[in-house]
């Protein structure tokens, strides 16, 4: 995907049927939370939410399994049920250890996607340049105790779809499902 170096208006960004920009979910039975929020890119390219629709998300798992974190897990689809890819920047870590600072954890932000993919192959890699795969969420497993955090990247949910759901099918790094944690979204203006 290339990023366009001028637009005449923002898609809108995506916020809950409520207009909120934090959405949260958490499953008590796998201790696995999640964190999405909206509108809030503030790095290289400026105009990068212009182009695709960002989401910052944090994962915390205080369950007692790891989770794998992969591109091929998430599915956002409009309520018309056209599907938008997800932009995969190709960020990936070995498994977090809970006795290491975050600071401390290498992370390869590099396009060699190294990593397992998921459930299935529907994203598309995505070549920016600047902070996008500096800040991109990194895929791997995520073991119990520890935290990920960082950015989603997909294809603009134009405004004429209006809603979308976005759903991302957890699971074990055996492909095991977990839980499904489930976003409403609505296009606001931009």
């Amino acid at each position: 995907m290339v990023l366009a170096t001028a637009c005449t208006r923002a898609p809108g960004v995506l916020v809950s049927p409520e207009g909120e920009h934090r959405l949260s979910v958490h499953d008590d039975a796998t201790g696995i939370t999640v964190v999405l929020t909206t509108g809030v890119w503030d790095a290289e390219p400026k105009q990068l939410p212009n182009n695709v629709a960002v989401v910052h998300v944090l994962v915390a798992n205080l369950g007692p399994q790891p989770i794998l974190l992969a591109p091929g897990d998430l599915e956002l689809r409009d309520t018309r049920g056209f599907r938008y890819a997800l932009l995969d920047a190709g960020a990936s870590f070995d498994a977090v250890d809970a006795d290491v600072t975050a600071s401390a954890q290498r992370y390869d932000r590099e396009l060699e996607r190294s990593y397992d993919p998921g459930r299935s192959m529907d994203f598309e890699p995505f070549a920016a340049g600047d902070d996008v795969p500096r800040l991109a969420l990194p895929w791997g497993t995520l073991a119990p105790g520890t935290q990920m955090r960082g950015f989603l990247y997909f294809e603009p949910v134009t405004r004429t779809a209006n809603e979308a759901v976005l759903r991302w099918h957890l699971g074990d790094p055996q492909h095991q499902p977990l839980f499904d944690a489930v976003f409403e979204f609505r296009v606001a203006d931009g």
